[in-house]
């Protein structure tokens, strides 16, 4: 549970987060569940880039905090701009194209 956790919620480990349910398979997080997705393999992969954002950008904030991305938290947010630009642009390079069910 994180400090900022205000209920009782399930959490998972990686393999028990992909669930099928009516033929589309989805992924469960603390934020809810996300999908649906084609195929089971589609759904971990997503887990897997969901995780991996979540993660970094969790590290980005805290960097931003602490003041350490070149100026007091608070001042011109323009460093933090650009970094979280680059993260961005990173991630957008790394998307598999999810294709809902129709």
């Amino acid at each position: 549970m994180r400090a900022t956790d205000r209920e009782v919620k399930a959490y998972f480990r990686s393999s028990d987060r992909v669930f099928r349910l009516n033929d589309a398979w989805y992924f469960a997080s603390r934020e809810g569940d996300h999908g649906p997705f084609a195929s089971e393999m589609l759904a971990t992969l997503e887990v897997e880039r969901y995780v991996s954002e979540r993660t970094e950008l969790g590290a980005f904030a805290d960097r931003q905090a602490q003041g350490a991305l070149g100026h007091p938290a608070g001042d011109s947010h323009e460093g933090a701009r650009s970094e979280l630009d680059e993260v961005v642009e990173k991630r957008a390079d790394n998307v598999i194209p999810l294709y809902p069910l129709v």
